[in-house]
């Protein structure tokens, strides 16, 4: 197993905007089993003192999703710089080749922005970036909400990476 499927929770949708919690599952695509996991929440106030920002409209949305799903965000809150570390330590602990997220601009792209802003160098290449909207329209697929809480980032990776090992046997992919 050397993918992992990232996932991240926030107070925007651009890069450069504070990030609640990041979620990252290690997976196989052409197998059915989930790996290793890494859960952070992250301090939002830490966040704007490295100059990342809120949008309005995010956090009113987050008034509109489910109690369970704001409640993952409140127990301990790291420094961005600890949460960004320990992920980056998680995916050379566990060998990662292949970095996906949901959607080709927002989770890898707003964590590389949340690395530049802290000084830090991405952990993985541009190179190794997937994106599964991408392979789910392709292969006629959709993650599974019905487990776990939406818009929590580990039970959202953990949905993900079982969507994109789905779509692999639907297409004939290999890893």
């Amino acid at each position: 197993m050397n993918h992992v499927m990232i996932d991240i929770e926030t107070l925007g949708t651009a890069p450069g905007s504070v990030i609640l919690s990041v979620g990252a599952v290690v997976f196989d695509p052409d197998g059915d089993a989930l790996g290793a996991e890494f859960y952070a929440n992250i301090d939002p106030v830490d966040c704007q003192k490295h100059g990342l920002t809120i949008d309005a409209a995010t956090v009113l949305w987050w008034f509109d999703q489910t109690e369970d799903a704001r409640a993952h965000l409140k127990p301990m809150r790291l420094p961005l710089t600890h949460a960004l570390g320990g992920l980056a330590a998680f995916l050379r602990d566990n060998q990662v080749k292949r970095v996906w997220g949901h959607g080709a601009t927002f989770d890898p792209v707003l964590l590389d922005a949340a690395c530049r802003a802290c000084g830090l160098k991405t952990p993985w290449s541009p190179y190794d970036v997937r994106d599964t909207r991408t392979l789910y329209e392709l292969a006629g697929v959709k993650p599974d909400r019905a487990k776990g809480v939406h818009h929590n980032a580990l039970d959202d990776a953990r949905a993900q990476a079982a969507a994109v090992t789905l779509a692999h046997s639907k297409l004939g992919l290999a890893a």
